[in-house]
């Protein structure tokens, strides 16, 4: 990509992010009022598993800072 084309980008998208910004600015919540979407569920429905790529699992384990045979030992948010 050209470095105008890139430089032109990220201008657009920090007025886009700085106007979706002002916009939500201006939403008022009552005091003690909490903005949360409902939905009636929330887990996904679980079908049947795809056989995984082998070397995806490799690339995705040697990335890992910790792991053993089949498993990315990790604590929340460090990795």
């Amino acid at each position: 990509m050209d470095p105008k084309d890139v430089k032109q980008l990220e201008e657009e998208t920090k007025k886009l992010l700085e106007k979706f910004s002002n916009a939500l600015e201006s939403v008022k919540l009552d005091k003690g009022e909490e903005w949360n979407v409902e939905r009636e569920s929330d887990r996904r429905k679980e079908k049947e598993g795809k056989i995984c790529d082998e070397t995806f699992r490799k690339i995705m384990l040697d990335n890992a800072p910790q792991h053993d045979d089949d498993f990315i030992i990790a604590e929340k948010k460090t990795w």
